[in-house]
């Protein structure tokens, strides 16, 4: 519940009167340093109503109201826009070596950097604050200072580091017994560890932060983190575990971070073929401001799109998403040349002098120009290489499948009865070899090797019976009569073709499926398999589905290039269809 700033102020103002404290400052200060921990906006209230005031203070209270005022502000999430005001703070606690306030001015001077792009000036200030917070044991901004400047390297990429400092943190958590920020530590060094790849480190922290976060009943703090971990639970395809987590994060929706969520929403929902739940996620990622979360939406749209048929509206989404791909990858381009920019700039402030900053302005244009058209050459390539390395996995994945499928057709056929038959006269006369010789564990073992064989021939005699009595009821039924005897001019309801594909798959088991598996069919092309399959001419599929007898040619020798990534005739593909 959010207090009322007024009321707030009413109830913590006499506390403080009532206090022992000798602090020099006036009271309405340390009352608002407590508000700016709790409720910043109260605190900023507060200090605004003092602002005229506190020019009559002394010169240390001035001090300590401008470092209240960046803390509250900085604590109500309100961008850092300058320097100027933290730089005289600096200034004052640094000449008076002020050992209570100086961790905490550091502190603030790399937040503000931090805001300002500037993050090797914020890490220098952050180490600062490392450096002469020992003297005050203040474990919780110890605390603080650390994750401040593991979520630095996390931004620089430098994630070998994060791990260590986020695990300082923690430890600091621990020693202040503050629970919240043990949870987000835990958090942190999950984080760490995922883009480290350690899978199982990453998945043990984020849990743990789950199961504290739940511990102190704090549900807020839980869907936080459930939010990330659902995320990362479905990037790994462990669906059931991320469903778990999406609930939690999902129970109170805000527009805090919504786009992510949505993201691992609808990846969730595509993953797991929940077309129509997906669909709803990636349009709203589509409707976002982001780029990059708009260019996901339209991609995610448009696979849906060419799963269902619908290749003019995939076509739509492509090209869509590939203009806010470029758009975010401009934005990218210019964030990386921002933090290039800012660690060169650093470097000039501390060696350069006067003169050589004039000369280095020049060279700095040309570095960027440079470095841009070395990260853009790096991003085609990258491109490039992500194509055509997603391009080849798919093709081994379809030679998988195909091959797959073969060794089962293989499995249930008269040839490998056949050579079963042959194994068996070959264990026969092992038997007998081993009985002149009398190893009764050589016979028993050879005897259940021939008993398995056995057994297999068996079930593939069942499977066949079980079949070519599907395929007799198919043969014997009205459906398959009146597609095989059809003459020209016939209209084809929807209904027949239900009712065909459906005794296709009772005779030939889950046929069409297995067609989808390998690629994913408009009608048309699935409506000209199901009548190949039961032995329907071309010229007859020709005028039953509408179409020239050249069009229905040329979709069979098209689907043989989909299916196995070469040319074939159409009685190849006629011959792979009869064979399934």
């Amino acid at each position: 519940m959010k207090w009322p700033e007024p009321l707030l102020i009413i109830i913590l103002l006499p506390l403080y009167f009532l206090s022992c404290d000798s602090k020099p400052y006036p009271q309405v200060l340390q009352l608002a340093d407590s508000l700016a921990n709790t409720c910043p906006d109260s605190a900023i209230v507060l200090l605004e109503q003092f602002k005229d005031s506190a020019s009559q203070e002394s010169k240390e209270a001035q001090m300590y109201y401008q470092l209240l005022t960046i803390k509250a502000r900085d604590k109500a999430y309100i961008t850092h826009t300058s320097d100027s005001l933290i730089l005289e703070v600096l200034h004052y606690y640094e000449k008076r070596k002020d050992k209570k306030h100086l961790p905490e001015a550091y502190y603030y001077a790399g937040r503000i950097y931090r805001d300002l792009g500037d993050a090797p000036q914020a890490l220098e200030y952050f180490f600062k604050a490392i450096d002469v917070s020992s003297a005050c044991m203040n474990y919780r901004l110890t605390s603080r200072i650390y994750s401040q400047i593991g979520t630095l390297y996390l931004y620089q990429e430098v994630y070998d580091k994060a791990h260590d400092v986020f695990v300082k943190a923690y430890q600091y958590d621990i020693l202040a017994k503050d629970s919240i920020s043990i949870t987000y530590s835990l958090r942190d060094i999950g984080r760490t560890f995922s883009t480290l790849n350690k899978v199982d480190s990453a998945i043990y922290y984020y849990e743990k932060a789950d199961k504290l976060a739940d511990k102190i009943k704090n549900i807020n703090l839980k869907r936080i983190v459930n939010s990330e971990l659902s995320e990362y639970y479905t990037k790994l395809g462990m669906y059931q575990k991320a469903y778990q987590s999406m609930q939690i994060a999902f129970e109170q929706i805000n527009t805090i971070n919504l786009a992510p969520r949505y993201c691992t929403a609808a990846r969730y929902y595509y993953h797991t073929n929940q077309l129509d739940s997906a669909t709803y996620y990636y349009t709203q990622l589509s409707l976002m401001n982001r780029y990059s979360y708009k260019a996901e939406g339209y991609q995610g749209l448009g696979y849906i799109a060419r799963l269902k048929g619908e290749y003019k509206k995939a076509l739509e989404y492509l090209d869509k998403d590939l203009a806010y791909t470029d758009s975010a990858r401009n934005i990218i381009q210019t964030e990386t040349v921002r933090k290039i920019n800012s660690l060169y700039n650093y470097q000039l402030k501390e060696k350069e002098n006067n003169r050589l900053k004039d000369m280095a302005n020049n060279q700095k244009i040309w570095n960027i120009i440079f470095i841009s058209f070395l990260i853009s050459l790096i991003l085609i390539f990258a491109v490039y290489w992500q194509y055509h390395k997603r391009k080849k996995q798919e093709e081994l994945a379809q030679q998988r499948r195909i091959k797959r499928m073969q060794e089962e057709q293989y499995n249930q056929s008269l040839a490998c009865i056949e050579e079963n038959r042959r194994q068996i006269k070959k264990l026969e006369q092992s038997l007998q070899s081993a009985e002149s010789i009398k190893s009764s564990l050589n016979q028993d073992l050879l005897n259940l090797q021939k008993k398995l064989i056995e057994k297999s021939n068996e079930q593939i005699i069942a499977k066949q019976e079980f079949r070519e009595q599907g395929i007799s009821i198919l043969k014997k039924s009205p459906i398959y009569h009146n597609f095989l005897e059809a003459e020209q001019g016939i209209k084809i309801k929807k209904e027949d073709w239900q009712e065909l594909t459906h005794s296709i798959n009772e005779a030939y088991t889950d046929f069409t499926l297995r067609l989808l598996d390998l690629y994913p069919m408009k009608t048309i092309e699935m409506q000209v398999c199901l009548l190949i399959k039961i032995g329907v001419p071309p010229t007859q599929i020709a005028y039953i589905t509408s179409h020239t007898k050249q069009a229905i040619t040329s979709i069979r020798k098209r689907l043989y290039k989909k299916v196995f990534n070469m040319d074939g005739s159409p009685e190849d593909w006629d011959i792979f269809i009869s064979s399934m």
